[in-house]
């Protein structure tokens, strides 16, 4: 029987506790080590370095004690080199060990990856993972990446799952779930729009796929029986592609009478064709606390240039209409440093805010690999060399067409001093205002010299 050992790795949080936090789980790996149990009768063990501590000692430990003759790492951009240093350790401690990273950067840069695994899978991970253990010959499997006697090697591209219903819930039984601070589900894989700024256009080729409204609510309803989950975020990319869709949920959710007792989040697009007074009103009705909006700007031109397909008007009709069905907290995803955005257009997102009944979510646009941002930077000559490791949401790594780096830090340090948290104020959420300035501002502008930012990106123009 194959033994895997699933491993989340810890990856940095500058805007949080400044240590290797995570705030809920990898749901991802969850759905691999169900899939394994299922189909393989694999021996399974998941790792979340985002929830208990990390040295290498207890890495060696993890893998001498488990004895795995597979492991399998999720690898985000965002600290993928961080899973390579296990790699490695991993290899010396057992050459035979097979070596198997997946995730975002994986997919989109399975370079990066293989000279230290041995596997690299592209897209989703259920059905080619299970090849692998089953022993199939590797260039008869679809949808990975590896390498033979030194030379990179690419199979044909797997075909998404059309039924994820059929899939089983994730291994919640592998993880340690009194750890989390909240709980997620996933209702759906994918995104038909293609913002600038996200790689998901390239990880899922915008075709989304959808869950049945019973199938999630099965879900949501044996989280809270077995585990107690009073709390759950829809962690789709977003919930309510159609109004329609988020009703029924809400419907189910009413008909299971969940809403006595547990609360729910959800992310939204705020497009005029996926709102409704209906479905916000079926929110508040399923006990809907809180909801974000990936707003981004208060300026139409930026909107257009980072491709939102969203209209400044539509984003205030939805703020403003949700807020109005009584959701308690009404939020909005922005970021500083857009592609085209100049001080006029940040003074306009400024003023939406100031003028909107919303909480604030800021983050400083970053380039990340896959994304159309990430390409036009490094054609303009912004990006030059990166190391991911370093890289968080809240530190501006690269000039844009418009600003050079400094203005972009010195125009998100005054957003979020003078903005965001005014604006958490006006909504009564300032408990940890003084700390929260500290993580998201004047730490952040107090960095623009240390070497810990400069190793990001050789352009500091």
């Amino acid at each position: 029987m194959a033994s895997v050992l699933l491993v989340s790795p810890p990856y940095y949080k500058a805007y949080s506790t400044g240590q290797y936090m995570s705030d809920s789980m990898p749901l991802g790996l969850g759905y691999i080590a169900s899939y394994l149990q299922e189909k393989n009768g694999a021996e399974l063990k998941i790792i979340d370095f985002g929830i208990c501590e990390y040295s290498n000692q207890i890495w060696v430990d993890n893998i001498v004690n488990f004895k795995p003759t597979f492991i399998g790492f999720s690898t985000l951009t965002l600290g993928y080199q961080q899973v390579i240093k296990m790699a490695k350790i991993a290899r010396k401690i057992n050459p035979g060990i097979i070596l198997i990273s997946g995730g975002p950067h994986a997919t989109i840069c399975p370079e990066d990856m293989l000279e230290y695994c041995d596997i690299v899978i592209q897209g989703e991970g259920e059905e080619t993972f299970s090849e692998i253990i089953s022993g199939k010959p590797l260039p008869e499997i679809e949808g990975i990446a590896y390498r033979v006697q030194g030379k990179n090697m690419s199979n044909k591209s797997r075909q998404r799952i059309n039924n994820l219903d059929d899939l089983p819930f994730p291994a919640y039984d592998k993880f340690n779930m009194s750890a989390y601070k909240q709980h997620g589900v996933m209702g759906s894989r994918g995104c038909p729009f293609a913002c600038s700024f996200c790689a998901s256009p390239v990880l899922w080729g915008r075709v989304l796929k959808l869950r049945a409204a019973s199938n999630i609510l099965d879900e949501i309803q044996m989280l809270h029986e077995k585990y107690g989950v009073k709390s759950i975020v829809f962690q789709d990319d977003t919930f309510n592609l159609t109004p329609a869709r988020g009703i029924t949920i809400c419907d189910e959710i009413i008909k299971r009478h969940l809403n006595e007792s547990m609360s729910f989040t959800m992310q939204m697009r705020a497009n005029k064709e996926c709102i409704s007074p209906v479905l916000f009103s079926k929110m508040k009705e399923a006990n809907c606390t809180e909801l974000t909006f990936g707003i981004e700007s208060g300026s139409d031109k930026v909107l257009e240039a980072i491709n939102k397909n969203l209209t400044v008007a539509e984003a205030r009709n939805a703020v403003r209409m949700a807020h109005n069905a009584g959701i308690s907290h009404v939020k909005g995803f922005f970021m500083i440093g857009n592609w085209q955005e100049t001080p006029a257009d940040i003074l306009k997102t400024w003023y939406f805010i100031a003028v909107n009944p919303v909480e604030t979510i800021f983050t400083a646009s970053t380039p990340l690999p896959g994304t159309t941002l990430y390409e036009k930077s490094k054609a303009s000559g912004y990006i030059k060399t990166v190391d991911w490791s370093k890289v968080d949401w809240v530190t501006p790594i690269s000039r844009t067409d418009k600003l050079p780096k400094s203005a972009v830090k010195v125009f998100y340090f005054l957003t979020v001093i003078f903005i965001h948290f005014p604006a958490h104020i006006r909504s009564g959420n300032a408990k940890s205002l003084l700390k929260s300035i500290w993580n998201f501002g004047l730490n952040n502008l107090m960095r623009i010299r240390h070497p810990h930012v400069r190793a990001m990106v050789v352009d500091n123009s």
